[in-house]
């Protein structure tokens, strides 16, 4: 079959299989669209391994096993067409459970080359602007935010600070653009966290960021707010976790993406070790399903987005 037939079509094609690799049921758009998968035109009640390709059938079988253990698959199929972008099919395994048993696995097969590739895209386009994109805006927010505040007896101040000023508007815009398209991805998301944590009484602060400059604009802006607070500063997540077992701090201020152990590992960590210590979400990511996520830990209180300001440190520790 010539890829040229398949990429005529934009189907979908579904094959449920059961415990004894047969075929229970099947529901296929086009033979054209999936027949370089099969040996012959599916029959119900065959054996699978009878029905597709040889050059399928030990990738097949092996996801075939793995899915019956529970796990699901996704992966992408790319079909080269002459002079025009490559083709992709999109094929998912998926386990059904009844009563508390894996019975079938459902396989679908849909190709669409243009959604696929938009979809990817997406997903990146994501992931690129909630993390990598804000983090260095976040920064340039704290500083001039944090400078502001400051006394600078031995410069012009007024030439810094409207320079601070005007990198901080510009900054804004970015981040504001960021946070508007980031929102029409994930439409429906939801900015608030919760009820917050204001009159926490925290005297033992641990500060955890791989970023070392963030780190430092996070404890300048406890220490000028709450003066009577130990702060400790970790950029290194596993010295940090070592650092609570061994004490007992009243809180941590938490990034999520960090090199080695994330957020989400750390944060998994602290519940097997059984740790109660409240945890800030300190992070550059406003993608709404991370703070849906972060709510699944006890112990996080609040999901604070990059950068932090004043007014969101008195926030935590206002009595």
């Amino acid at each position: 079959m010539s890829n040229d037939s398949v990429c005529e079509l934009i189907d979908n094609s579904f094959f449920l299989i059961d415990r004894k690799y047969q075929l229970a049921y099947y529901k296929i758009e086009s033979l054209h669209f999936v027949g370089s998968f099969l040996e012959k035109n599916p029959i119900s009640g065959e054996q699978i391994v009878e029905l597709i390709a040889h050059r399928y059938k030990r990738t097949l079988m092996r996801l075939l096993s793995k899915c019956f253990e529970g796990r699901c698959f996704s992966i992408e199929k790319r079909l080269p067409v002459a002079n025009a972008n490559d083709h992709i099919l999109l094929i998912t395994f998926t386990p059904i459970e009844k009563d508390g048993r894996i019975e079938h696995v459902a396989c679908t097969i849909f190709s669409d080359s243009v959604n696929a590739r938009q979809l990817k895209l997406i997903n990146e386009y994501s992931h690129l602007t909630s993390h990598q994109l804000r983090a260095p805006i976040t920064n340039i927010l704290s500083l001039s935010n944090a400078t502001n505040h400051v006394s600078l007896e031995s410069y012009d101040t007024v030439k810094i600070n409207q320079l601070l000023s005007d990198i901080n508007t510009q900054a804004g815009k970015l981040d504001n653009i960021i946070r508007m398209l980031n929102s029409l991805l994930h439409e429906g998301g939801q900015e608030d966290y919760g009820p917050g944590i204001e009159g926490m009484k925290s005297k033992h602060i641990v500060l955890v960021d791989d970023d070392v400059i963030t780190n430092k604009i996070h404890q300048m802006l406890i220490s000028k707010l709450q003066m009577d607070k130990r702060v400790v500063l970790f950029d290194k997540p596993e010295q940090a976790l070592q650092y609570v077992l061994e004490n007992t701090p009243d809180l941590i201020l938490l990034d999520l993406h960090m090199p080695e152990i994330d957020g989400w590992k750390f944060l998994q960590l602290l519940e097997e070790h059984h740790i109660e210590t409240d945890v800030i979400i300190v992070s550059s990511s406003i993608d709404p399903v991370e703070r849906t996520r972060a709510q699944q830990f006890i112990c996080v209180k609040d999901f604070l987005t990059k950068p932090l300001t004043y007014d969101k440190v008195k926030l935590i520790f206002d009595n």
